[in-house]
């Protein structure tokens, strides 16, 4: 990647960056700084994923052996409910078995300390790029979920969807093919809000309308599994 292409879109990104060394902090976080608008550090493992909840990061920075809670225990938390994220691992250790676990992750970098520039520059290009890999989700033949825009493209036109239906779309693309439960998308989607089922299979015809293409199949009594039509 071309190193002006990559500033200039790196720029546009926000980081979240847990790490209890202060010295490694400081020196890592002014490496950010040079290409991030928004990086939001801290040094224990709690406050990290409470920053994360809070900043809704595109990438997410994490020592392993962090006061609290983890970096590993923070990634598994994370992938639950966001498989979007871009995550990078630091330790100061090679172990096998992390490393299979970084897989089950679907971590973008494993970094071993001391982690250099050069490292840190390929594992933020390689997010560029990854993040750029799921900003438009292919929904079927003619049907295109752009995140950036948050709205469906349609043979090039562009329908608006509004805040629920975004949350709900993207819950959705992140299960794909699993059994969503309606109590899980009140959970999840409306949180301390009070939602019949009713209302909620009416945000759901409503998201189904504006899709144009029905990739929602119901589950009687249940809730819906969603389904993207792969080319191939």
């Amino acid at each position: 990647m071309n190193h002006y292409a990559f500033a200039k879109k790196m720029k546009y990104y926000t980081i979240v960056y847990v790490e209890d060394d202060l010295l490694v902090r400081k020196y890592i976080t002014e490496f950010l700084g040079r290409y991030c608008k928004h990086v939001y550090t801290c040094s224990d493992g709690m406050e990290g994923l409470a920053l994360y909840k809070k900043i809704q990061p595109d990438i997410l920075l994490l020592d392993i052996n962090l006061p609290s809670l983890n970096g590993i225990d923070i990634a598994e938390i994370v992938r639950k409910t966001d498989k979007q994220t871009r995550i990078l691992i630091s330790t100061a250790y090679t172990d096998k078995e992390f490393m299979l676990k970084a897989i089950e992750l679907n971590l973008t970098r494993y970094l071993v300390k001391p982690v250099t520039s050069e490292e840190l520059l390929s594992a933020l290009q390689k997010s560029v790029h990854e993040l750029e890999e799921i900003a438009h989700v292919q929904l079927a033949k003619g049907y295109i979920y752009s995140k950036k825009s948050t709205s469906i493209i349609k043979d090039g036109k562009t329908i608006s969807l509004r805040k629920k239906e975004v949350e709900l779309l993207e819950f959705f693309i992140a299960h794909e093919g699993e059994v969503i439960r309606y109590d899980m998308l009140e959970e999840t989607i409306w949180k301390d809000e009070v939602m019949t089922r009713d209302a909620i299979r009416s945000q759901m015809r409503n998201l189904r309308k504006k899709i144009g293409y029905d990739l929602f199949e119901n589950i009687s009594g249940v809730g819906y599994k969603f389904h993207i039509e792969h080319q191939k």
